[in-house]
């Protein structure tokens, strides 16, 4: 019993001395990564849509699940339900995540807003690289103008990784809408 006791006095010491040295200040600061360049299979960045099924060429293990395609949306994320191909995806978002309301669902949302390329000056690829088992599949999002903001565009890439089913996603640049749907957005 003296052992436990000595145990809970020096973890509540060292609880106190920890909350009052903690940090309360944070800066968000860019570190270096790899942009991928490629020879890239386009996609259609028509506004508001879900793209074909795409094979990834290799499994890739997603909270349990093995999949073997996607689907990616013009919105910036990709989908993980393949029935969706073709179909409208959503472009509003208006509710707090996590929510069992939110529509995107079993997804890796990489630079998650309403994008709208209707002068087709940016694009969306994808591509596999590497050599198996250590495959990368890469969705690159290139100077895609946001809605109601044509001169604001933003460039990332989200890179899934075979074998380790790591995923990556890279912001290159993400410019900030002004207005969206008529609400002033401050920084």
């Amino acid at each position: 019993m003296k052992n436990n006791y000595l145990i809970l006095k020096l973890c509540f010491l060292f609880l106190i001395n920890s909350s009052l040295f903690a940090q309360n200040d944070y800066t968000v600061s860019p570190i270096p990564h790899q942009t991928y360049t490629f020879n890239a299979i386009p996609i259609s960045s028509l506004d508001d849509i879900y793209s074909p099924t795409i094979d990834i060429g290799f499994t890739f293990n997603f909270f349990g699940i093995d999949y073997d395609q996607l689907v990616v949306s013009t919105n910036g994320f990709i989908d993980f339900r393949s029935n969706l191909a073709g179909t409208v995806c959503p472009w509003t978002l208006n509710q707090s995540i996590p929510s069992t309301n939110f529509p995107v669902k079993n997804s890796i949302l990489g630079c998650y807003h309403d994008l709208y390329n209707q002068n087709q000056v940016g694009s969306i690829t994808y591509a596999l690289t590497g050599i198996a088992p250590y495959r990368k599949f890469i969705v690159s999002f290139y100077n895609q103008p946001h809605f109601q903001c044509a001169t604001t565009e933003s460039s990332f890439q989200m890179i899934i990784y075979e074998t380790f089913n790591y995923v990556d996603v890279q912001i290159i640049n993400r410019e900030v809408c002004s207005i969206q749907l008529g609400i002033k957005v401050t920084q």
